[in-house]
């Protein structure tokens, strides 16, 4: 049986943070600064400098998923690492787009030649990544620390990567405490990943 990538997309695959703060300006006259990690009290409105009030956010964050897609480029090395995986190992991802834009997502993958099995999630990623890997050998790859901590509760044999695409980001995102290891760039992580899915890390 070959072993799984669990892949989550935005900071990991494509670039999240750089295109939707792009959309924001474009289309909706706001401004996303990265003084801290946190969406929300780092949005502010062009006209007036208001912050964007908190039950703002999921219809902007919709609107970017809906309309703003095509923005994300891939992030360093990833399709060309991932593309090398394929020959000798499953990818799939699983990500909190909501359900109503996989498709979309799904288009833009295999737009970038990663036709691979795309799970829309909701919450805690851990009982998933469960789900999927079975008793097969796995790796997950994640932004976000709390779903390393969710994964390690569920599934404590699947090895678990911490990785920030965004250069931006990498500062504001401590290393996720319940993840075996992080490693940013996917010209590094591909070693540490054949390694665990070989049983020598």
């Amino acid at each position: 049986m070959r072993p799984l990538l669990i892949l989550d997309c935005d900071e990991v695959i494509l670039e999240f943070a750089g295109p939707f703060a792009r959309w924001l300006r474009e289309a909706r006259e706001i401004e996303l600064r990265f003084d801290s990690f946190a969406l929300v009290g780092n949005m502010r409105h062009l006209s007036d400098g208001r912050p964007v009030d908190m039950q703002d956010f999921p219809p902007l964050l919709d609107g970017f998923f809906e309309h703003g897609q095509h923005l994300q480029a891939p992030a360093e090395d990833a399709i060309e690492t991932l593309t090398e995986f394929a020959r000798d190992m499953d990818l799939v991802v699983l990500t909190n787009i909501p359900a109503a834009y996989r498709d979309i997502r799904i288009s833009m993958l295999k737009g970038l030649g990663l036709d691979v099995p795309v799970h829309a999630n909701d919450g805690p990623k851990g009982r998933m990544v469960k789900e999927l890997a079975g008793d097969r050998r796995a790796v997950f790859v994640d932004d976000l620390p709390p779903h390393h901590s969710s994964a390690a509760k569920h599934a404590p044999q699947v090895g678990r990567l911490h990785m920030v695409a965004d250069a931006t980001l990498r500062g504001l995102i401590p290393a996720a405490p319940d993840a075996h290891v992080r490693i940013d760039r996917w010209a590094d992580a591909r070693h540490w990943i054949r390694d665990y899915l070989e049983g020598t890390a």
